[in-house]
């Protein structure tokens, strides 16, 4: 298992980063940029959602990306950037999520440009659609769908389970059995009531949970206050290297940096995966032609992950203002950053109610997600019988002691990664035209 884990870790710093980095060049310069120019669009399309009641509007779709990507590693992932790359990985992540904001606006221009009416004539799109439709090449979708039903019950399922038990490293049988079925019987519930009930629970609970949370991160800032200055200047110098160490030393903290940021927060906004283009691949036209739909919605889809980057940023900050031990699991770094910081024992317990939001958000999204794969193959029946399974999973995740679903995961990851990577490369002249009077 040591020999697959360390062929994937280069794998993917030698092969997905260079892939996913180079999309997002190109994407940012051919486009012109549009993650700088188009914000304000975005925005507006955000706040002048129009929809009919239980239908996917751009702002459950946002959430639901949103929900998607604030995974329980989301926030550990932060403090283990900084424990690995040091402050500076902070600003290379923001960096990292505006640069590949580019391919999440292409997932989602593509995923409404090819939506099909199916399900009662609702609107389904996604990669698995627009690799089938725009390319002609079946295998390559059925290889999609196979990688999403994979991350959809590792990533999205046994590891954020484990990881909210994982919050409770003293919990016994009793307590791994309360944070299953914790996690288990909310799913269970939001999901039998199909697309009305997910997107009223996206909608309202995506958007309080965040803001919960960043109003915590910025009352332990204002507490912190007199420090923040100390913080921005480790920021920045850990960033670009300004030390007074030697040239030598110097690049290597650089190399660090950079190299923790772009991973974490690509991992953090889940760029490339092609999620954007289910979400907004199930947003009706409204009577716009394809191109029209295909820019509203590829535009909208910038704010996802900017926003995370944003949750990630804060929540670096507060760990640098509070100067916790790097040395320890990154979610006790997250516990003792949240303990300094309120000068409170008590305020520890954020985490553990943190992480489970988050992982219950990730849980429902992933399965929402995965679905699609089922409205592509005609077998919507089939989907029942996948949420029957993908709930029963869930207490499997408290129990595991294997490292075999972390490694599943890794796999289906990349497989999503280069294969909508390799779509939209292969799409990029629709892609252009869609944007050409941009």
């Amino acid at each position: 298992m040591a020999a697959v884990n360390a062929f994937l870790g280069y794998f993917v710093i030698f092969g997905v980063f260079p892939a996913l980095l180079g999309v997002s060049i190109w994407l940012s310069i051919r486009l012109k940029w549009p993650q700088l120019r188009c914000l304000g669009g975005a925005l507006r399309n955000l706040l002048a959602d129009k929809k009919s009641k239980g239908e996917m509007g751009n702002f459950a779709a946002v959430a639901a990306i949103i929900g998607g990507n604030l995974g329980a590693g989301t926030i550990a992932g932060t403090a283990l950037a900084i424990a690995t790359g040091g402050p500076g990985a902070i600003f290379w992540m923001v960096v990292i999520a505006i640069l590949g904001s580019v391919v999440k606006l292409a997932c989602a221009s593509l995923g409404a440009f090819y939506q099909e009416k199916q399900h009662r004539d609702r609107s389904i799109g996604g990669p698995m659609f627009y690799i089938g439709r725009g390319i002609s090449s079946r295998g390559m979708s059925l290889c999609y769908c196979f990688f999403l039903i994979g991350a959809s019950l590792t990533v999205g399922n046994l590891v954020q389970t484990h990881a909210f038990v994982y919050a409770f490293p003293d919990g016994d049988f009793a307590t791994k059995t309360i944070c299953a079925l914790a996690l288990a019987i909310p799913t269970a519930i939001v999901l039998s009531g199909g697309l009305k009930r997910f997107v009223a629970f996206m909608s309202c609970g995506v958007p309080i949970m965040g803001l919960v949370y960043i109003a915590a991160c910025l009352a332990g800032l204002y507490i912190m206050r007199d420090r923040l200055g100390g913080a921005a200047k480790e920021i920045f110098c850990g960033a670009f290297s300004l030390t007074s160490m030697g040239g030598g030393t110097a690049s290597i903290m650089l190399i660090k940096a950079l190299h923790a940021g772009t991973s974490r927060g690509l991992f953090a906004t889940d760029i490339g995966l092609g999620l954007a283009g289910i979400a907004h691949g199930n947003i009706s036209d409204g009577g716009r032609t394809p191109e029209q739909h295909a820019r509203e919605q590829g535009i909208t889809a910038l704010l996802a992950p900017i926003l995370v980057a944003i949750l990630c940023a804060v929540t670096g900050i507060l760990i640098i203002c509070a100067a916790p031990d790097l040395s320890q699991d990154a979610s006790k770094i997250c516990v003792d950053t949240f303990v300094t910081a309120f000068r409170d024992p008590r305020a520890g317990w954020l985490i553990p109610t943190i992480i489970y939001a988050f992982s219950f958000t990730t849980i429902l999204a992933w399965a929402w997600f995965a679905e699609h794969a089922f409205y592509f193959l005609q077998r919507a029946r089939w989907r029942y019988y996948y949420r029957l399974l993908f709930i029963a999973m869930i207490p499997v995740g408290a129990f595991m002691r294997t490292t075999l679903p972390w490694v599943i995961a890794d796999v289906c990851i990349d497989g999503l990664l280069l294969t909508n990577l390799l779509a939209i490369f292969l799409l990029r002249r629709r892609l252009i035209a869609i944007y050409n009077n941009v």
